[in-house]
């Protein structure tokens, strides 16, 4: 009855709230009991050395020593073991001290019952040793035998690279200790952040409860908090770089803000073009842990732990990396490349930068969502499911060029449901809302291509819709769209905020052709010549031009080390080989080192060691070459010889280009040697394309080879069928390497057929041509994404290269209101059917989080 109806108290929904977040919370706190508090005992470790392809017998009493470098903590160290006989019995006693000092750090004592063979045996250290970056350490490892049977301690077969030998009761063994050291353990921040994550989405859970039980929220606000709320815990849960190929979308924006930087920098050098091989940043932008795309709960620990930090680096430094972009097309990544430009201007570090860069597409994400729910004349409930799907949230709360063109997407459909199908079909469209129509149009097209039919949707709105000239306006809209993406896609604008500018770096020299070699074995003064010069040994490194000789060569003539560990000539080998680090930059580490920098005081002898390193030749007797140490010192030298004919003819041999010297001076060897080892890291982790690669299903070979495209897509829909499901709703996140139980993804997909469902006496909806347009238009642009994929897989390939179901969300909204059979049960109410939805949503919500946490903590 009405009147008893204003009876009922109104306090109701506020009970509703705080009884779903009493019971969330109480959830949270038993999986923590159950499954997170086990877990915080986990340790972060590094390997010292991880080759245990050879082993040496440890007799009782004997003792093992491996001298190391540790810039981190020492908590626990991690050996490798093997039995040769039976399981040993007795006690294995550790010692740590300081290598240089011999002070005692730490020792333990373990029992021998408890080794397990071939796998890592840690031993805990009584007290935890403070990490000093470059400390030396030694530690011994001595057996105590009860019985028997002995210990065989793992070790490389031959010293691993950049370390010492091991030795045997002082005698040196020809290998490297296996050791792994936990420097990290995640202890108590486990339960903060589980919990903290927990109770924020209970909250948002709790406060969508209240709203839709008090009926006091609007729905397109209400999509716009949980959009933000629940964006920003996905981005704390799985941080930047975790998205899928966030990596290449975070080097584009990061890129784009490092030219404008450079726009407005007081610097000569203009940056210009930068092929999409080639990414920019500061050099403080380096961060190893978040960088890895295999989130752990250390990434967790390492994001929330730097998320306020700042940098002292000039907003206009810059950093080139060998790292790839994704395209040349900035549309997307202006948003996210604006927010990282004011990190540069406000000095603030890379972490911060990173959140910034993933907000602004956030909070463009959720603003035109929550837009497309309230224009949308109907299928509101559509949007909204759409909008809070796992997938969904997880692309809007990163770098990925899919937030902004989601939110185009979604905004443009709504759009255009309302001028094509809306109330008012003879009223034109007001001036603003006509604008959003057409600029959200415009800007998804050139986005990406294989959504151009659903900008071309616009032809179904009627004229008298878009005021005078109607037609016209359609003409220049569907010109503008098509130049668009044309212009954008294709490189034919190449730079938009600069040129490209070359500097020629090496010194002109005024000789046409190259000096009298001398014979470096005779004439050669004494002074350049190591301690005890071994005859036999130079005429080999200086006569075959080869890497391996140019390596020994630098370590011969600069540092008298005619027994360089072979480990690090092959390191030195295959980083030129591989292009890492050019010849001349590879000889300024040595020749031009802290150690030596200040060491020339003699032209003569400064260039015969410069010429012999680098050319193999003495040329300390061309006067016309010496004269250039009086004018700019050894460091001139240096560029005249690697400058000449005969050094790049040299080097040219050997399919290289002698290359140009670093800006750093003193140069570093170990720390060129870091950035060689994260180049090879960073490139292990991108795509390379071998030759047969190249040869994919072109439109030529589809149509002469008919029968085997057919055979691949039925192949692709049978075999990674579950694959495509998954990764439209959100079942799968992060690089696909995160998987939700199977009984969310069905709840997802049973939630968007409810929001789908229409409500009884629903005039509106989309009926004949207009209704097929709308559907042929939706099922073309998921067409289009197939065949993009279909011609980047390589003939060879049983399914297809790189589909994802996350692809067809552009045009999931528009496929669920247009194509859904109207005869299936109707929604009686509206506003039930949306208090509903939205309440279940914030609760999967929930579930989703915790889920994800969960395997991550797995990890």
């Amino acid at each position: 009855m009405p009147g008893r109806a204003q009876t009922k108290p109104t306090h109701k929904p506020l009970l509703y709230a705080l009884g779903t977040l009493a019971v969330l919370l109480a959830l949270s706190v038993l999986v923590w009991l159950a499954i997170v508090r086990p877990q915080l005992g986990k340790g972060r470790s590094e390997s010292i050395s991880d080759d245990y392809s050879a082993s040496t017998i440890l007799q009782d009493g004997q003792t093992a020593s491996q001298t190391f470098t540790f810039d981190n903590d020492l908590l626990a160290i991690g050996m490798e073991f093997y039995l040769p006989g039976g399981q040993p019995s007795g006690t294995l006693e550790l010692v740590l001290s300081d290598a240089d000092t011999g002070e005692e750090l730490a020792r333990s004592t373990g029992v021998m019952e408890y080794i397990v063979p071939d796998q890592y045996t840690v031993l805990g250290l009584d007290q935890a040793v403070t990490g000093t970056a470059g400390r030396r350490y030694r530690l011994s490892l001595t057996p105590h035998y009860t019985g028997s049977e002995v210990l065989a301690l793992g070790h490389s077969s031959g010293v691993a690279l950049w370390q010492d030998p091991m030795a045997v009761d002082g005698s040196p063994v020809d290998g490297t200790m296996a050791l792994q050291v936990t420097y990290q353990r995640i202890g108590g921040y486990l339960t903060r952040f589980f919990l903290l994550i927990c109770g924020f989405a209970a909250l948002l859970a709790a406060f969508t409860v209240w709203a839709v039980t008090s009926r006091r929220v609007g729905l397109p606000r209400l999509v716009f908090v949980l959009v933000l709320g629940l964006g920003v815990l996905y981005s704390f849960v799985l941080p930047p770089y975790a998205a899928p190929d966030e990596k290449y979308h975070i080097n584009q924006s990061f890129t784009l803000a490092s030219r404008w930087a450079n726009l407005f920098s007081d610097e000569d050098w203009q940056m210009g073009h930068v092929p999409i091989t080639t990414s920019f940043r500061r050099p403080t932008d380096v961060d190893p842990t978040l960088q890895d795309e295999n989130t752990t709960v250390f990434t967790w620990q390492e994001f929330t732990g730097t998320l306020f930090t700042t940098t002292d680096a000039a907003f206009d430094s810059h950093q080139e990396y060998a790292e790839l972009q994704t395209d040349q097309n900035p549309l997307l990544y202006l948003v996210s490349g604006g927010a990282v430009f004011l990190a540069y201007l406000l000095h603030l570090g890379f972490t911060p930068a990173l959140a910034l860069g993933r907000l602004a597409n956030l909070l463009l994400f959720a603003a035109l969502a929550a837009y497309a729910v309230r224009v949308a004349p109907f299928g509101k409930r559509v949007f909204a499911a759409v909008a809070l799907l796992p997938m969904t949230l997880h692309l809007a709360a990163s770098f990925s060029r899919d937030a902004p063109l989601l939110g185009f997407c979604f905004a443009f459909t709504a759009l255009l449901l309302d001028a094509a199908f809306g109330p008012d079909p003879r009223q034109a469209l007001r001036p603003t809302r006509l604008g959003m129509l057409l600029g959200t149009g415009v800007l998804l097209a050139p986005g990406k291509l294989v959504y151009l039919p659903l900008a071309a949707l616009v032809c179904l709105v009627p004229n008298l819709r878009l005021g005078r000239h109607g037609k016209a306006k359609k003409a220049i809209y569907l010109a503008a769209c098509v130049a668009l993406a044309l212009v954008l896609n294709t490189g034919v604008l190449t730079s938009v905020t600069g040129t490209s500018t070359e500097t020629d770096s090496t010194v002109s020299v005024q000789t046409e052709a190259a000096p009298t070699a001398v014979n470096p074995l005779s004439a050669r003064p004494e002074k350049a010549r190591p301690t005890e010069p071994d005859t036999a040994y130079e005429a080999v490194i200086c006569g075959d031009n080869t890497l391996e000789n140019y390596v020994r060569r630098l370590y011969y003539y600069v540092e008298d080390n005619r027994d360089p560990a072979q480990s690090e000539v092959d390191f030195w080998v295959e980083a030129l080989a591989e292009g890492d680090v050019s010849p001349v930059t590879l000889g300024q580490s040595f020749l031009f080192s802290a150690a030596r920098i200040d060491s020339y005081t003699d032209g003569t002898d400064t260039l015969s060691r410069i010429s012999l390193a680098l050319l193999g030749q003495d040329l300390s007797q061309d006067p016309s070459l010496v004269g250039y140490y009086d004018e700019g010192g050894a460091l001139l030298v240096y560029k005249v010889v690697y400058s000449l004919d005969s050094c790049t003819q040299r080097f040219a041999e050997l399919g290289l280009e002698p290359g140009v010297m670093d800006d750093r001076m003193p140069l570093d060897r170990q720390t060129l040697a870091a950035e060689i080892e994260a180049a090879r890291a960073t490139r292990a982790t991108q795509s390379v394309t071998d030759e047969a690669d190249r040869i994919t299903y072109t439109p030529g070979y589809i149509l002469t080879h008919l029968p085997d495209t057919v055979l691949l897509l039925v192949r692709s829909a049978v075999e990674n069928g579950d694959h495509y499901l998954r990764t439209l709703v959100g079942g799968s996140l992060s690089y696909y390497s995160l998987d939700l139980a199977w009984g969310w993804v069905v709840l997802l997909y049973l939630l968007l057929l409810f929001a789908a469902l229409p409500v009884e006496g629903q005039p509106l909806l989309p009926a004949g041509w207009g209704r097929l347009w709308c559907a042929l238009a939706g099922v073309l642009c998921c067409l289009l994404a197939v065949a993009g994929c279909l011609l980047w897989t390589p003939t060879y390939y049983d399914t297809l290269y790189g589909l994802q179901g996350r692809y067809f969300l552009p045009v999931l909204p528009l496929l669920l209101v247009v194509g859904l059979p109207r005869r299936i049960a109707r929604i009686a109410d509206e506003g039930t059917a949306t208090a509903q939805l939205m309440g279940a949503l914030a609760l999967v919500q929930f579930g989703v989080l915790m889920n994800s946490m969960l395997a991550v903590i797995a990890r």
